[in-house]
């Protein structure tokens, strides 16, 4: 049975088990369960792709050919259980999209199709069909599974961030320009001679995104074993290092398990590029007091746009307190006489919970141990997509000056 492009590229890059999922489909109910469990836009889409060559050479005319024939969802269904060994990859195709997120899917879609096959995708609840999106990228390239394998990663992910320490000149030569396979793959090679610990930090692309570059690196990390049938198979955890530079390689957003290693390869890259030992500092999320206290009032006051705060923590007397109610600011009033002022104290704040983009989103205040006047505020990512994240914090950081990163991994690791 046809494996496209290749195993390799499904176990290795993907990260998809194709041994188990070809027993699966080989076995006729699953099979059968699955073709019928397609619907009929998504069968549409498998049917032209498999058998566009026996179709009208009009349907090539169409920016959604599939939307032109006259075949009946039946006749699809039946004509596609029939030739049942060529539709192994379109099996893949859905069980690796069962995990990946809409918004990665979407966004990978959005940078390389047609805005009518786009649009024609979009279902009724405001969701779009991620399957047949992914069986149109999947044979444009194949490779565009591998963007989404990736993107998906940073959707889902907390990333620390880091600014670079005594930044150079900016030199004529772009970052983007310089940052190349061969020669991510030459710094890792050195990085692994240093480290000497026999694991292999193996290159797996790059991701461009509003004016970011996201390098892609795997690496051995924790020995464990797995079961394979009744066999015991012992090996190593995969490390996803990820590493996400702004344009000009003065900040990066770094994911990984060993943020020290992480910052290790970060440091070499950008050192190459700046052609002097350059190293990268933990960005310090500080806010004034007085700064905090502006935006709580906002809060409260509902005059923050697009941002509806509906639960309050704090502290008053050893004794923490919690506000969940549409109506905080009328409740804080009712308090104040007992627990004195919170918008005024900020510092006695545990953390907000707040409405984004129909999103519930946690911010966490702590107060400065060294100086009271600033507090650190973060965020709770992983409950945001990518360009959902920006935009909160870009609406903080605009309006009120104010810089939120995310529940970063602890950097002791």
């Amino acid at each position: 049975m046809r494996i496209y492009p290749s195993q390799e590229f499904w176990e290795s890059s993907l990260e998809t088990p194709v041994f188990s999922l070809l027993s699966d489909f080989r076995n006729q109910n699953i099979r059968k369960n699955w073709l019928h469990s397609i619907s009929g836009k998504q069968l549409s889409v498998i049917f032209y792709y498999c058998c566009k060559d026996k179709q009208n050479g009009q349907l090539f005319e169409h920016n959604i050919p599939w939307q032109y024939d006259d075949v009946s969802v039946q006749q699809k269904r039946k004509i596609l259980t029939n030739i049942y060994d060529t539709l192994f990859d379109c099996y893949l195709v859905d069980r690796f999209g069962c995990t990946k997120s809409e918004s990665a899917i979407v966004e990978v879609a959005k940078s390389v199709l047609h805005q009518d096959i786009i649009e024609s995708l979009l279902l009724q609840n405001n969701k779009y069909d991620k399957k047949s999106l992914l069986f149109i990228l999947f044979h444009d390239d194949p490779h565009l599974l591998k963007h989404v394998f990736h993107f998906n990663k940073v959707q889902k992910r907390s990333f620390s961030s880091f600014t670079l320490k005594n930044p150079p000149r900016q030199k004529t030569a772009t970052f983007k320009d310089f940052v190349s396979k061969e020669k991510v793959q030459q710094i890792l090679k050195q990085h692994d001679l240093t480290e000497n610990d026999n694991f292999e930090s193996q290159f797996q692309g790059f991701f461009f995104y509003q004016n970011r570059i996201y390098v892609f690196i795997r690496r051995a990390r924790d020995l464990d074993l797995i079961l394979n049938s009744n066999q015991v198979v012992h090996g190593y955890k995969p490390d996803w290092i990820i590493i996400d530079f702004a344009l000009n390689a003065n900040q990066v957003n770094l994911c990984t398990k060993s943020i020290s290693q992480g910052l290790r390869i970060t440091n070499y890259i950008v050192s190459q590029y700046f052609e002097r030992e350059c190293s990268f500092i933990n960005t310090h999320n500080q806010t004034e007091v007085a700064q905090v206290r502006t935006f709580l009032n906002a809060c409260v006051h509902k005059s923050v746009p697009n941002i509806n705060l509906f639960e309050l923590k704090f502290s008053s007397s050893q004794t923490y307190i919690t506000l969940t109610t549409n109506d905080i600011e009328q409740w804080l009033q009712k308090l104040e006489p007992s627990v004195g002022s919170i918008l005024h104290n900020v510092s006695l704040v545990q953390h907000a919970r707040v409405i984004f983009q129909n999103k519930k989103v946690t911010l966490s205040f702590q107060i400065n141990g060294q100086d009271q006047n600033y507090i650190a505020i973060n965020y709770s990512e992983h409950i945001l997509n990518k360009k959902e994240r920006d935009d909160f914090k870009s609406l903080i950081k605009d309006t009120y000056g104010i810089t939120v990163l995310s529940k970063a991994k602890a950097l002791s690791r």
